[in-house]
């Protein structure tokens, strides 16, 4: 969780930054009360990981401006249930029923026209589409699924949702549901 007054800035991830001079601060910010996720630290500087309707922001924060929240590391399967979205394209469903938790998941994008190093077209755009379903076994804030070849670890950490890893294995090869959900209001 974002502490202390005004904005915090987030910082690039280059061989100078993060630090504190001026080219190596991003437009991004977020604010006291944002809850957001963290990866490693250096230098006073803590990775950070803010997912939105749209997009992730990433980068690097002051470590002084962050306190660590408290983890539910069981939560009850309520606390799994819902729609949870990522980058605007990758939906996840779970439900709760008499069967225990399931979960279904779709994401559907658009590549662009790809050019070669002199500009010549050399593939088409083309949709690319990924979806899956199954029985979700969870245990404490990680859970599996697994429905023939398809293959997806999650996390809940508590109101993200974290696909750690599907191997691409749910969707064509460019597809992923990899990626930081937010439960949909």
């Amino acid at each position: 969780m974002v502490v202390e007054d005004g904005r915090a800035y987030f910082h690039d991830d280059a061989d100078v930054c993060p630090n504190h001079k001026a080219y190596c601060q991003k437009r991004a910010y977020v604010v006291p009360g944002d809850r957001l996720l963290t990866s490693g630290s250096q230098d006073g500087y803590t990775c950070v990981f803010v997912p939105s309707k749209s997009t992730t922001t990433t980068g690097w924060i002051e470590t002084k401006r962050l306190k660590p929240a408290t983890l539910n590391l069981s939560p009850p399967p309520a606390g799994w249930e819902g729609i949870w979205d990522s980058e605007a394209t990758m939906h996840i469903k779970v439900i709760h029923d008499q069967r225990g938790l399931r979960a279904s998941g779709l994401t559907e994008w658009a590549s662009g026209d790809g050019y070669d190093e002199r500009g010549k077209l050399i593939l088409p755009g083309h949709e690319h589409h990924g979806e899956f379903s199954g029985k979700l076994a969870a245990t404490g804030l990680h859970a599996h699924l697994q429905n023939g070849e398809c293959a997806i670890d999650f996390a809940l950490l508590n109101e993200f949702l974290v696909v750690i890893d599907d191997g691409n294995s749910c969707s064509d090869p460019d597809t992923s549901f990899r990626g930081i959900y937010r439960h949909r209001p």
